[in-house]
């Protein structure tokens, strides 16, 4: 199962956290969704994103964030 940070970041829109708090943000529910010739770099992407809310807290709640994301996303794939 191909889980991606989107889907599982959209999901924590519930949390009473910052993390919730970045679920919540409408630049990080407004993805644009360009297709690109490179390879996704899933990470890279969302760090760009994060830096355009020049917000320094943010950087800090999106590495947990990210962090939790790919422990479900290991534990997800561990099942498959």
């Amino acid at each position: 199962m191909l889980v991606r940070f989107e889907e599982w970041l959209a999901n924590q829109h519930y949390r009473e956290d910052l993390i919730g708090d970045l679920a919540r943000l409408p630049i990080m529910q407004n993805v644009d969704r360009k297709p690109s010739k490179q390879k996704h770099n899933e990470h890279k992407k969302w760090v760009e994103i994060v830096i355009r809310i020049a917000e320094p807290r943010y950087i800090r709640v999106f590495n947990e964030a990210w962090q939790e994301f790919l422990l479900e996303k290991e534990a997800a794939n561990s099942l498959d």
